[in-house]
């Protein structure tokens, strides 16, 4: 699963992967999402005073906390779609949002 986290640019360490373009005062493009930064790319992001940048890494999923979450989440959405019917499309918007929620985490 992957997980965003912020970090100043002095925790930065080359091969972090940026989750999100790193952008100059004028909103030009330092550095796009997906690179792997490098020493280069890290000493830059100092000089230019920039205070951190947000980075995507990898957690590996605890399948207990998950299906723990899955179900405290399902007894939400039986709440709030009680009234929604058994149709397909509730049972697929239902279905939508536990996937989108899940993933979220």
């Amino acid at each position: 699963m992957k997980c965003v986290e912020v970090l100043a640019t002095a925790d930065l360490l080359p091969g972090m992967v940026l989750a999100e373009a790193l952008l100059d005062e004028m909103g030009r493009v330092l550095i796009p999402a997906g690179a792997e930064l490098s020493e280069k790319n890290i000493a830059s992001l100092a000089s230019r005073d920039l205070p951190g940048a947000k980075i995507e890494r990898q957690v590996a999923e605890d399948v207990q906390e998950t299906e723990a979450y899955r179900l405290v989440l399902q007894g939400r959405l039986d709440h709030l779609f009680r009234h929604a019917g058994s149709g397909e499309v509730s049972r697929a918007l239902y279905q939508a949002v536990v996937d989108y929620r899940v993933g979220q985490r």
